[in-house]
Formats: structure tokens, sequence, C-alpha cells
């Protein structure tokens, strides 16, 4: 059930109702959960779970809210998900089309819409955008969700042993996660050799033997942690392993340390791309994406291939990988570099330096 903060919320709407000026538009409709959720400080209209599309739609004029789903869905989601916003519920029935376009009967003039309306202009992108800076409670509850999945990911590991297959280890991360209400929008297993063979191991019913890779990409109320750890059953690290680690957290350290206000994103990767050529790993970032912004979204990458620039309170994913090791924890940025929010002591943790830049970043872990 979502307890909205009513101050987020005037933020929410002013921001929207500001962009509708700037663009001359006199009604936005959401239908995604991503902006559902951001719009309602963390509500829910998902039905569904193996899609983006939401079962309510929200229709937003210059002075009104609306909020429209089918009969068997409006009253759950507007009593679970909309408590005490000033949104009018509105019905239609299962047979009178699409939600979407059933919408557009609220609207009149310019409409602009987060998915494909006929008769609408589709700004799923610049409505994104409005996500962020994220408010100071928001914020605060990722503080708390990294935490929590710092201390999710230590007891998932204690769980953990050589014989178990991907698909074990995979069903103790749904289960300890689904305990929580939190769901792995992506969920990837990966053992021995196959770390060393694909990027996203998905899990197989290969058993584990020395080495094993997990990284929930998960949420909770709608906000989304996506994070990767590393096991090894042994006394000691071989050392091609451990020195991958060590570059891929040196790496980690460099991005965080230069993700300050009026930094662009590409201007960062261009450094860990120099980095990487250094170290002898020259053709390394061709082979998996370099990483994305996270918040109400699993992760958007356009900041990225804009060179947009870094704003504060804006959620990292960042994930970096060299054939056979990974490491990504979620982090948040701030006027003085990124915070990393998932590394709370609960899993070992080692230090890295970049210029002056000090972080401490989960090891990985020997048992």
């Amino acid at each position: 059930m979502n307890i909205p903060n009513l101050n987020d919320y005037e933020e929410k709407k002013k921001r929207l109702r500001v962009y509708m000026d700037v663009n001359g538009y006199d009604y936005v409709i959401l239908s995604k959960r991503e902006n559902f959720a951001w719009f309602t400080c963390g509500g829910d209209n998902k039905v569904l779970r193996n899609t983006d599309d939401g079962s309510g739609v929200l229709v937003i004029s210059k002075n009104s809210v609306l909020f429209l789903a089918y009969y068997m869905d409006s009253d759950r989601i507007y009593d679970d998900e909309l408590q005490g916003l000033d949104i009018e519920k509105k019905l239609m029935y299962w047979y009178e089309g699409d939600r979407c376009e059933y919408a557009m009967k609220f609207t009149k003039g310019k409409v602009a819409a987060d998915s494909s309306i006929k008769g609408a202009d589709n700004r799923w992108y610049d409505i994104i955008k409005l996500h962020y800076p994220l408010t100071e409670n928001e914020v605060k509850r990722y503080r708390e969700l990294g935490a929590v999945c710092d201390g999710l990911l230590a007891d998932i590991a204690e769980k953990i042993h050589p014989g178990m297959s991907e698909h074990d280890i995979e069903a103790e991360i749904l289960y300890a996660y689904g305990k929580l209400s939190m769901t792995p929008k992506v969920l990837l297993v990966g053992t021995d050799e196959r770390i060393e063979k694909y990027r996203h191991p998905c899990a197989s019913p290969r058993k584990l033997e020395k080495l094993v890779l997990i990284h929930p990409a998960a949420e909770k109320n709608n906000l989304h942690a996506n994070i990767t750890r590393m096991i090894y059953f042994g006394d000691k690290l071989p050392e091609e392993l451990e020195k991958k680690y060590d570059l891929l957290n040196f790496l980690q350290a460099q991005f965080f340390s230069m993700a300050k206000p009026g930094i662009g994103y590409r201007d960062i990767y261009d450094e860990r791309k120099k980095l990487l050529e250094e170290k002898g790993y020259p053709d390394e970032w061709k082979y998996h994406a370099m990483g994305c912004v996270t918040g109400y979204v699993i992760g958007i990458d356009q900041p990225f291939f804009n060179n947009e620039e870094v704003k504060t309170n804006t959620p990292l994913d960042i994930y970096i990988t060299l054939r056979g090791a990974k490491v990504e924890e979620l982090a948040m940025t701030t006027d003085k570099g990124a915070e990393v929010l998932s590394a709370t002591g609960k899993w070992p943790l080692k230090n890295y330096e970049y210029y002056g830049s000090s972080y401490k970043f989960p090891a990985i872990m020997l048992k």
C-alpha cells in the first residue's frame, strides 16, 4: 500500500505543469508504470507484472487530475495507491476499448503522453527527465533501500554453497526479495566458466563449483536497486580474478568521483575508456553497455548517449565488466561526486581511491 508524500506530490504536479506551459500542452496522459509511480510518489498501477504498461491511466490538466481504469481494477488501485491525493476517479468497462484511447475523451487541445496514443504526442523521455533531481524524501527512501539490499545480499550469500544449481540460487534470491515485497526486474545468476563466457548469464541447471555471480535488479515502492555481487569458495582468490576485480572497482571509483554537477556523462566514459586502454584492456568497453541512470525507471542510457550533464540527487546504475568479472553498486549523485548507497558494511568491503576520492566497495566474498 502506498502512502504518498503530499509535499512531493505538489512538486510533481508543479514540474509537469511547468512543462505543459513551456511546451504548449493542455493535457498529459500517464500510463507507464514508472511515470504513474513517480507522479503518485510510489503508487503502482500494475496488475500484469510482465509489462511496463499500467492498468490505470492518469489524465493531468492545468487544474485537475483524473484517474481512469477498468471497473475490475479501479477501486483497488485508487484505494491502495492514491490515498490522500486530489485525484478524481473515473471508471470504464472492459468492453469499452483501450484505456489510453478512452482517456483521450477527457482531453481537449494539445495532448502529450508517455506512450503512443492516436491524437497525442509521445513525450516519454521528456516526462522521464522530470523525475530528476529526486526529492529529499526520495533520496532518503533510496538510502534505506540500499541498506536493505546490502543486508539481503549478505543473507543470500550465506545460503549459497557449492553443488547448488544456478536455478537453486535463483530461487533463493527470489524468495528473499519476495518476502520484502521486492520484485527483481532482472535476475542474473552465473557460475564458474559461464561468468567467463557470458556477460548476462541467466540461470541454468549448471552446478556451482567455485565462483558465482548474482545480479538482482529489484524494485521496492517502485524505486530500483540494481546490484551485482560475486562469491568465491576457497581460501584465496585466483590472481587473475583479483586483478580484474580490483581494476573494475578502481574504474567504479573513477566514475563516482567524477559524477559531479556540470560534467557530461560521456566525458566520464571517455576517461574510463582511456584507463582501460592504459591497463591493457583497450576493447573491453565495447562488449557491455557502460551504465545508466535509474530511479522509477529500471535504467535509461539516453543521458549518456546525449552527453547530458550530471545532476544532483540522481540514482546511478554503473555496471562495469571485464570478461569473467563485474561490479555494480547503487549510487546517488551529490555536489561532491556519487555516494554509494548499497555498501553499508553487511558485505566485506575494500577501499579504492581515485585522485583523492576514497570509496569502500564490496569485495568478492570468500567462503
